[in-house]
């Protein structure tokens, strides 16, 4: 996830909206990221601003259903 979380540093907002839908919503179970990662995720959207809030809201809507399994 290092690499993942990296590529979410520097890519751009469309870039980081494919790789962020792959891990939320169409890897397997036991490829998926924990929930300390999407934490980590959300935080880092959150610092870059502008378009990616929305890539924050994500992360923040799959750690509410995630809470709520």
């Amino acid at each position: 996830m290092q690499a993942t979380t990296q590529f979410f540093q520097t890519a751009s907002a469309g870039e980081c909206a494919e790789v962020l839908d792959f891990w939320l919503n169409e890897c397997s179970i036991d490829e998926a990221p924990d929930t300390a990662t999407i934490q980590q995720w959300q935080q880092l959207f959150l610092q870059r601003g502008n378009k990616f809030i929305r890539l924050a809201s994500l992360c923040q809507q799959w750690l509410s259903e995630a809470e709520s399994r």
